[in-house]
């Protein structure tokens, strides 16, 4: 197939994929009755005989759980305002009050977001490295496989760098949140639980669907050379470490994680489960840079991301495997192993 018709494929797919999702997402509306949190009036759908009976229960039902869906927007506002008060305060006390005082409210989020993430990117990696390489590292890796120092020094070094600005995208997405911006509530009372798992299943859907595109375009011409190679340039088994998770140029690094912010903007979700899910990324990155392939699928895990590093052109997926196998970019690390032998044995005959 030619390059053009392989484009013009995924193409198609990828509209298919956006095509099914928005029509999920507005029956979730009109089932949930989300209609505060949307900020949007829908109207009422009128079906004829036993649809519209069958409709209306479904919306009852889904409305059972919603015991604070009254709740006016204002006040889900000032509950988001103060949850991420209490958030800084975890990080805050490390201050005097004569210089917390000083600092307005936005820059102790990003200095609470900055703080938080290194001590996930440090505590997780630390405990990372030391369970992988010193007490199993030598039943889990073959020898000359485990990163040397050198490079996860450097590793360390681009990531503290990047931090900073990292940083910067949670700050600002709460702020937008607080400003009624966003499609995010407060409390899971106000949707329900049953609304809640669906948006939340619509929410990962949206953000693994903006994690494989984002990828897969930084690795176009200038944007990997200006941006991605700066993570790329650790592509051998023995130059990844759980500390290459966070190793980007700082723009390329927000960039992957933007989805999780602009999904905020159609979906409804819970605000504080979606920072959660943002955090859980730095452990998630940990993970499928320690090369173990964990054998769970659809987990796109360390097995397939190292292939990602090697090969260039495959495994652009976030947490599953679904995004690369629509579009045709997914390579199984049994797939690999066997290409990898096929292709050995090959060049032995030829000899």
């Amino acid at each position: 197939m030619s390059t053009s018709l392989k484009m013009s494929a995924t193409l198609a797919r990828s509209l298919a994929v956006v095509a099914v999702f928005g029509a999920v997402l507005v029956s979730s509306h009109l089932l949930a009755g989300s209609a505060e949190v949307v900020h949007t009036k829908f109207p009422n759908v009128v079906i004829a005989g036993h649809s519209s009976s069958l409709l209306s229960g479904v919306r009852a039902w889904f409305a059972s759980f919603a015991t604070q869906a009254d709740m006016p927007v204002a006040e889900r506002l000032r509950l988001m305002r103060e949850e991420n008060e209490w958030k800084n305060n975890l990080v805050m006390w490390l201050f005097p009050d004569s210089v917390r005082d000083q600092i307005p409210h936005f820059w102790q989020t990003w200095l609470r977001c900055w703080i938080l993430c290194a001590a996930v990117y440090f505590g997780v990696g630390g405990l990372w490295c030391y369970y992988t390489y010193f007490c199993f590292g030598d039943k889990w890796f073959a020898p000359g496989t485990i990163p040397a120092w050198k490079d996860v020094a450097e590793q360390m070094r681009v990531s503290n760098i990047a931090m900073p600005l990292y940083s910067m995208l949670p700050a600002l997405t709460e702020m937008a949140a607080e400003k009624g911006w966003t499609r995010a509530y407060p409390r899971v009372e106000n949707v329900g639980l049953p609304a809640y798992v669906l948006y939340f299943f619509l929410y990962m859907t949206s953000v693994e669907f903006g994690v494989y595109w984002m990828h897969r375009i930084l690795h176009w011409g200038p944007l990997y050379k200006y941006l991605h190679w700066d993570h790329h340039k650790y592509n051998k088994e023995h130059t990844l470490s759980p500390f290459a998770g966070l190793a980007f140029h700082p723009l390329d690094g927000i960039l992957q994680a933007v989805p999780y912010a602009w999904t905020l903007l159609y979906c409804p979700m819970h605000f504080l489960t979606h920072e959660l899910l943002l955090f859980a990324t730095g452990v998630w990155t940990t993970n499928i840079h320690d090369c173990l392939h964990g054998h769970v699928w659809p987990i796109m895990g360390a097995g397939y991301h190292t292939i990602h590093h090697t090969t260039y052109k495959h495994n652009y997926g976030h947490y599953f495997i679904f995004m690369d196998y629509l579009m045709g970019t997914l390579t199984t690390p049994e797939q690999y192993d066997a290409d990898k032998a096929a292709r050995a044995t090959k060049a032995v005959k030829a000899q």
